[in-house]
């Protein structure tokens, strides 16, 4: 019999999970669509044999099921030993800590399996940072760890600092309805619990400051989206969703497990039902379950991360039903002699298979808009309306025609629940479009050059092409340059960090060499030497467009040589008038007064931090492959809850050395470009609302967290301002107050 795991002969791993979890598993009339299959492509999972390994490790995950409870490590599953694989993995079964192992990292490798999809790149997780000296250094974090049993407790939550994901279990108390009291129940069963925690962790990695409690959406964001992944990824099931369409009757409008998550965790609980349930509920005085009809003050109302997050779910999910209906329209009325009313009985089974493809077909574009949307946000301080403009401006630039209305439809479905951009006028697709950079330049309110469409798009956006296309030419231009810095002391941070350049080109050119012969069997022997040649010539060295075609460690090292390049371009070069154009404080400006702004180590003039240089390739219309770099800027400054503190922080004069002054909190603005990777033109503008000398934006961010402090305690806030390390746990934790989980 042939090794799965020889180059040879590499299956997809396919792995039994519960499709919900195993009270509703348990459930005679869920007997159809309780368990699914999950097939894993073997490029993503290329483990080997366990060895002295903990759980299932892969490129992505390393499980590790030690609970700390009992003081004990479960004995790990090996999913290569013959009889696993040949069975997809062992049975579901909520008694065997093997199939937890197993249960957490399918539906883990599974979720990012959808991102990358979406996103046309490797989902890469946050790095870990730790002090050399007097600087952070950052490193890549290869796999992220998961904990099927880490805490005794109704609660699952990502922890950044251990760059893991927690499970905890607990016994149903006696106002359970989904298990005997005593039971066991064990989050990392929830299907939608496990999918929950990893967007966290793959969100985090694309935008960390997300986790920042500046805005009363900015966590809640967090949440829905989490929230939007689990929901819709059930819909990639077809046993799922075949055996819900025929119970609603093709009526997705009706109570069903299609608009719930955790259930059992909700009434184990004491809920009596779903943790989340975005269509309706049960009317407490008839007892009867009812659709909940969009409300355009629910926001107004929406106390905390979850119930404001439930609104922003609710409405990406009444767009769904508002395309889903209108794609079925014909199927009903054929079904139905041309009423549009089925009749009684049960539903016709080719009608039920219709259905169910029409609704898979819809709710993966709809996730993969949402998905895709992340890379059109700005890089800290976004709201609900801005990922309204996300959503509309990432879906236009991929589909120009949008045939079948999606976009009307998520236009329609937010403002009935009340989300709008507060700097948009007119509620078109028109207007919520991200500028383009001419249209940027258009809408600015003075002009200080004559002609200040030469100067930034033409001089500054050349540049920062060339920086992309040609990075060693780029890296030569910058160093014969350096000389004509504005002083000395700019001059040697200038040359320090073009070392520190050079130091990681050369090791790129080491990984990518190393690469290349381990690569000749996978890839298409062009590919191969394409990018030999690439490594090994000087000019016109490409190092994302590379990296992309090979491994994450490249693709992680890659970007972080451009954030340095690119950091050095703009601290340089960049002219007052694209600076002003972006948003961003004069990073070459050693006249800046403004005390509070964060001040560069290096240069010591205003600090700029370069969040992320990465490439993305999706099919959009007629399957064209288009391909972008998105780059994000993100500035700081220091802020305080009392004015005149502020004030006075403000009027100090400027220094480095009072980065580390004491504050209240970090006010931050930024922008995000992107970049056609053909043309090298900036397709889009997508700048922070408010600048980082607003003091409208500043008194906001302000305004939040005492407000906040005003507020009962709750499981999104515990009285006090928390970390972004202490953000998911507080967020996840079960309270009375607020209804949560991992």
């Amino acid at each position: 019999m042939n090794n799965p795991f020889t180059t040879e002969f590499r299956p997809p791993r396919r792995l039994r999970v519960f499709a919900f979890d195993p009270a509703t598993a348990r459930k005679f009339s869920n007997r159809d669509a309780s368990i699914v299959t999950i097939s894993i492509p073997y490029e993503m999972d290329p483990s080997e044999p366990n060895g002295d390994k903990l759980g299932p490790s892969g490129t992505y995950f390393e499980v590790i099921d030690y609970d700390p409870a009992s003081g004990v490590f479960y004995k790990p599953i090996d999913l290569n030993d013959e009889q696993v694989w040949l069975n997809d993995g062992l049975a579901p079964s909520a008694e065997n800590p093997k199939f937890h192992q197993q249960m957490v990292y399918a539906v883990a490798m599974n979720t990012v399996a959808v991102f990358e999809e979406a996103l046309g790149r490797s989902v890469l997780w946050a790095s870990s940072s730790k002090k050399v000296g007097k600087v952070w250094k950052e490193e890549f974090v290869q796999q992220l760890r998961i904990y099927p049993h880490a805490l005794r407790e109704a609660n699952a939550f990502y922890n950044p600092a251990k760059k893991a994901l927690l499970f905890g279990y607990f016994d149903a108390p006696a106002n359970s309805s989904s298990a005997p009291a005593g039971t066991t129940i064990f989050t990392c069963l929830s299907h939608d619990i496990v999918v929950h925690e990893t967007v966290h962790a793959i969100l985090d990695g694309m935008h960390p400051r997300f986790a920042e409690n500046c805005n009363p959406d900015m966590r809640a964001l967090h949440e829905a989206f989490a929230d939007i992944v689990a929901l819709f990824q059930l819909f990639s099931f077809p046993e799922v969703l075949e055996d819900q369409i025929g119970k609603t009757r093709g009526d997705l409008e009706r109570q069903s497990l299609l608009g719930e998550l955790a259930q059992e965790l909700g009434q184990a609980i004491g809920r009596g039902h779903a943790l989340r349930d975005f269509l309706g509920g049960k009317n407490e005085e008839t007892g009867q379950w009812e659709l909940k009809p969009p409300r355009r003050d629910a926001l107004h109302t929406a106390d905390g991360a979850h119930a404001r997050g439930a609104v922003l779910v609710a409405a990406v999910f009444r767009a769904f039903l508002t395309i889903y209906k209108h794609r079925t329209a014909d199927l009903f009325r054929i079904a139905s002699n041309g009423t549009g009313i089925l009749r009684t009985g049960e539903i016709d089974p080719d009608l039920k298979k219709r259905l169910a493809a029409e609704a898979a077909q819809c709710a993966r574009r709809v996730l993969r808009i949402c998905i895709r949307a992340m890379d059109y946000t700005p890089p800290v301080n976004v709201n609900f309306g801005d990922y309204l403009r996300a959503i509309i401006t990432a879906d236009h630039d991929l589909f120009p025609d949008d045939v079948n209305g999606y976009r009307a439809a998520f236009i329609e479905a937010f403002t009935a629940w009340g989300i709008t951009p507060s700097d948009v006028s007119i509620l078109s697709e028109k207007a919520l479009l991200w500028p383009t950079l001419s249209e940027a330049e258009e809408n600015r309110q003075s002009v200080p050059e004559a002609n200040p469409a030469e100067v930034t798009t033409t001089m500054v956006q050349k540049k920062i092409g060339w920086m992309l296309s040609d990075p060693i030419g780029a890296f030569s231009d910058l160093s014969s340059s350096v000389a004509s810095a504005q002083t000395k002391a700019q001059q040697e941070a200038f040359q320090g960090t073009l070392t520190t350049i050079l130091n990681e080109q050369k090791h790129l050119h080491e990984r990518m060499q190393g690469r290349m012969s381990d690569l000749a069997d996978a890839l298409p022997l062009a590919t191969v030497k394409s990018a030999k040649t690439s490594a090994s010539t000087q000019p016109s060295t490409n190092f994302l467009e590379i990296a992309d075609t090979t491994d994450r460690v490249l693709e992680y090292h890659a970007a972080n040589y451009y954030k340095r390049l690119l950091w050095l371009l703009i601290s340089k070069d960049a002219t007052p008038e694209f600076l002003d154009l972006i948003g961003i404080a004069h990073v070459n400006d050693p006249d800046n007064p403004m005390g509070t702004l964060r001040r560069s180590s290096i240069t010591g003039l205003p600090s700029l931090h370069v969040h992320s240089v990465r490439i993305a390739k999706r099919h959009g219309q007629r399957s064209k492959l288009e391909r972008e770099y998105v780059i994000e800027l993100i500035q700081t400054r220091r802020g305080y809850f009392d004015p005149k503190q502020q004030e006075a922080e403000d009027a100090r004069p400027p220094s480095a050395k009072d980065n580390s002054r004491p504050h209240d909190f970090k006010y931050r603005a930024g922008v995000t470009f992107l970049i056609d990777a053909q043309s090298f033109a900036i397709r889009r503008l997508i700048r922070s609302r408010h600048s980082i000398y607003s003091e409208a934006g500043l008194q906001a961010h302000r305004a939040h967290l005492t407000g906040e402090e005003t507020r009962p305690n709750n499981a999104f806030y515990s009285g006090t301002n928390p970390g972004s390390d202490q953000a998911f746990t507080d967020l996840h934790r079960h309270s009375h107050s607020e209804d949560s989980f991992g």
